[in-house]
């Protein structure tokens, strides 16, 4: 938790503020009323009392989305999942002041590669670690976080990613390789690599020293 946190205290509330981070920062997606509690770590009356008061103000707008629902078949095997409409939240673009209330809450946020890194560094030891997206004030943005390591579990680094995410209130897309993968698209320069590198980020660590390579080539 961020610890005396002002815009909780500007406007009201802890929830009130992760949720509007959340929203915010991540405009283009639609998420379900379970995703959105569970993501920002609300109990559901609480979630539920904010998203109400964010609707009515015109911040966000509800929308319909279909969820992979999985089935259990004979034998206790998953089948094949159905999906199931329910209904979700997303920003509402046409808000009036949404450009500007995004710049306010990115600039009076913690979200910048100093957090992230202290965060990602408490699942151990990692051979490189590239910051983007979010990061770097691009809200828009196909990926947040390029994270390698060799002796890093994938489990506990999605532990870390997903309590900074409850943290600050926002959805963070990252990707998670082994040493050995990594070395291998970054010499065949593939899509993912393209989406860090071709736009704006920052190298936070490179104990591989391959970004030379990358930024040359």
């Amino acid at each position: 938790m961020i610890q005396n946190d002002p815009l909780a205290i500007l406007f009201g509330s802890t929830a009130s503020v992760k949720l509007l981070r959340f929203f915010l920062f991540n405009p283009q997606n639609v998420h379900s009323f379970e995703d959105i509690a569970w993501r920002a770590r609300l109990v559901r009356r609480t979630a539920r009392t904010e998203l109400n008061i964010l609707e009515r103000a015109g911040v966000i707008r509800r929308k319909y989305l279909y969820e992979a629902v999985p089935v259990m078949g004979k034998h206790g095997m998953l089948s094949h999942p159905y999906k199931r409409r329910v209904l979700g939240y997303t920003l509402d673009p046409a808000f009036p002041i949404l450009a500007p209330l995004q710049t306010f809450f990115f600039e009076t946020t913690p979200i910048n590669t100093k957090t992230m890194l202290a965060s990602v560094k408490k699942a151990g030891s990692f051979d490189f670690v590239a910051a983007s997206g979010i990061f770097v004030g691009e809200f828009d943005r196909r990926i947040d976080a390029l994270l390698v390591a060799k002796n890093v579990s994938e489990q506990k680094t999605e532990q870390a990613i997903r309590t900074l995410e409850a943290e600050l209130g926002i959805e963070i897309k990252y990707a998670f390789l082994k040493t050995d993968e990594f070395r291998y698209r970054v010499s065949m320069r593939d899509k993912l690599i393209r989406d860090v590198f071709d736009s704006p980020h920052e190298v936070l660590i490179d104990k591989l020293r391959v970004y030379d390579t990358l930024s040359h080539a």
